[in-house]
């Protein structure tokens, strides 16, 4: 969830590297010697591409020329500095080695005034294309806003006074600052911009030497700021009524198991993937690894190439939103139903990641840049290894033994593995893209970190809507569902889909059973059904196999879970992707977020339900598929006081894509 974040920008000294760069040192972190690539597998001369992530030098153009320009409010802040994507036509006609376009999209922030503006930069040229005023919306929540509100909140004699009914001390205590969510707040303009923040107990001054209790662990319950940002006024200071407030120590283990055996992953003589500029090569799979500050890993052009010819599946994948809903009806809850993409630009606190730790020895990383929100003035902030690209081992991959003979024919699966991890507030996510050799693609994603804890008087309080973890603390439960637009161009752009459920046969004595088929025909929303083994097939209305059947890819042992919140609850309306699991719409430029361009403090009805709301015709056409992995996590009290990972996705499997099975040359 949400809300620390300058600190992550600045706590990468892990270890800093040039884009794609490697160093052949030691990982202080980890404590062993980093795994290096031979030379052979990376581009000497990596060439560029029109989906290449900005620079850091790219970001401080766009800032020098948007400060330049008489229309910049002064002192107005950059929420989000990222690739505006050129137009799928000209990427789908250019080709390595031809000239592009290079342009950037900035979003300014005047904040004394409350307005937005959207504009969009000619790097190449260093002048401004557009410049679009943005009525009515509010940005996500930048870095320099989290301390801005601290301050302001933390002056208010209300909430100091709510501090000293518990005994206290102010300066003990850290503010966890959230966007202002979907329900009426009394005192608020509107149109005005709203945060507010819960307190947690954190002693003491944590540094690397001597880590201090997690604050996320001891909530002090009942108090919730909310501020006015454009006027500088706290609005209100609820204070429900004094909760015990745990401040004893938690997080560490009373012996500490015995160090592990290392185990490290070996590939002497190099892996066999390629790395050209953003361009990964593995074992038939083509496809451009991006980054955008608010989705953080995008995938682009991902294909597969059969005798020297790379088909088309997918054009660009990318998780777009995440929406995280309490249980707790009580007010000082129920406004937590968190966008945390959309609300926080997710994408700008992806994690240093680290060999031995995060992935195994055998990574390769992409570093990415972000731009502060303070213009030239704070420059930019470098995200070293912020995307690692490896291969594991896989288990079997096909397995047979002939009946007469006994002579068993077999192969070792291998997968590819593309990922990465967000830090945001008391949450870690990582998302994973796992290309498999037999053509098929799991997409994994995975929460742990620290429950949302709750100060509780008794047991019972704490047992009603969630699990007691100590005497005087409870876990709520609670909902994450994870929304991906994938982009398919399977064999080209003119695709359709078809819905497929498994039937009984008509007769009860018999063992029969059929797999109905049904074409998709308009833009809409579509349920998942177990009973029926429902999945979805996108396929190409242009291209047959071998049998005559439509090319497709499926979308497959999808974990999906229904919302449990009233249907006409505000921000679960706000998220209509987690209403339904799959969602079906014609591919339109600028639509690439599930909940709307602007949720934070957003219109309901942006979005999907708009995106859909033609209805129109979906079969042969260039369709985007929105898919959501869902969980309903019921805390255990093992998962106190930090939680292992939850991991849930779902499976792209060729279906009819190829003659016979691919992997069938795996030596």
């Amino acid at each position: 969830m949400p809300r620390l974040a300058v600190s992550l920008l600045v706590a990468a000294g892990i270890v800093a590297l040039g884009v794609g760069g490697w160093v052949a040192s030691d990982n202080v972190a980890s404590g062993h010697a980093l795994w290096a690539i031979p030379r052979d597998y990376v581009a000497a001369s990596p060439q560029p591409s029109p989906l290449d992530p900005l620079s850091t030098k790219e970001i401080e153009t766009t800032f020098r020329v948007l400060e330049a320009s008489p229309k910049f409010p002064k002192g107005a802040r950059f929420p989000i500095v990222r690739l505006q994507e050129p137009p799928k036509a000209a990427v789908l006609a250019w080709s390595p080695g031809k000239p592009f376009a290079r342009e950037a999209y900035a979003e300014v922030y005047d904040g004394p005034g409350n307005h937005l503006y959207a504009a969009v930069v000619d790097l190449k040229a260093q002048k401004i294309v557009s410049w679009t005023p943005k009525p009515g919306v509010q940005p996500a929540v930048s870095l320099t806003e989290y301390s801005d509100a601290d301050a302001l909140m933390r002056a208010d004699p209300r909430w100091r006074a709510a501090m000293k009914r518990r005994g206290i001390n102010p300066n003990d205590v850290y503010l966890d600052v959230w966007a202002a969510g979907d329900l009426p707040i009394p005192g608020a303009k509107r149109g005005d911009r709203i945060l507010r923040a819960l307190s947690n107990y954190e002693q003491g001054i944590e540094t690397s030497s001597t880590p201090q209790p997690n604050p996320y662990d001891r909530p002090i319950e009942g108090v919730v700021v909310t501020a006015d940002m454009t006027e500088k006024r706290v609005i209100s200071v609820v204070d429900s009524g004094v909760r015990p407030v745990a401040t004893a120590e938690s997080g560490s283990a009373d012996i500490p198991r015995p160090a592990l055996a290392p185990l490290h992953v070996d590939e002497p003589l190099g892996p066999e993937f390629s790395i050209d500029g953003t361009e990964v090569s593995w074992q038939g799979w083509r496809f451009r690894v991006g980054y955008s500050p608010r989705e953080g890993l995008v995938l682009y052009r991902v294909g597969f190439d059969q005798n020297g010819r790379v088909r088309p599946v997918i054009y660009r994948m990318a998780m777009d939103e995440i929406y995280v809903p309490y249980s707790i009806p009580d007010p000082n809850w129920q406004w937590r139903a968190a966008f945390d993409i959309g609300e926080y630009n997710l994408g700008q606190y992806a994690e240093p990641l680290q060999r031995g730790v995060d992935v195994p020895d055998n990574a390769y990383f992409f570093d990415e840049s972000t731009g502060s929100d303070t213009g030239t003035d704070g420059g930019v902030y470098p995200l070293p290894h912020a995307i690692a690209v490896y291969e594991q081992d896989a288990g079997s991959l096909w397995d047979r033994t002939d009946p007469t003979s006994f002579v068993r024919d077999a192969r070792l699966a291998r997968e590819l593995v593309v990922m990465t991890t967000y830090v945001i507030g008391n949450y870690t996510y990582s998302t994973r893209y796992i290309f498999r050799l037999d053509g098929g693609i799991d997409v994994r994603v995975s929460a742990t970190g620290t429950t949302l804890n709750q100060g509780i008087r008794t047991l019972r309080e704490g047992e009603k809507y969630g699990t007691p973890l100590l005497p005087d603390i409870a876990a709520p439960v609670h909902q994450h569902f994870f929304n991906f637009r994938i982009d398919f161009d399977v064999d080209g752009t003119q695709n359709r889909v078809v819905e497929q459920n498994v039937v009984p046969a008509t007769s009860a004595a018999t063992n029969g059973f059929l797999v109905h088929t049904t074409p998709i025909a308009t833009e809409g929303a579509r349920d998942a059904d177990p009973a029926t083994s429902r999945q979805w097939v996108v396929q190409s209305t242009t291209h047959r196999n071998i049998v005559g059947h439509r090319t497709g890819y499926s979308i497959a042992d999808l974990q999906f879970t229904r919302a449990y919140s009233g249907a006409s609850f505000p921000p679960l309306v706000h998220a209509p992707f987690a209403q339904h699991a799959v969602w079906v719409t014609r591919y339109r430029p600028g639509q690439m977020y599930a909940a709307g361009d602007y949720p934070n403090q957003g219109k309901i009805g942006d979005g999907l339900t708009s995106y859909a709301a033609g209805k129109a015709n979906v079969q042969g056409k260039d369709v985007v598929v929105w898919v959501t992995t869902s969980f309903t996590h019921i805390p255990d009290i093992e998962e106190y006081p930090v939680m292992t990972s939850e991991e849930v996705g779902f499976s792209l499997r060729p279906d009819g894509f190829f003659d016979r099975n691919p992997a069938l040359d795996v030596p």
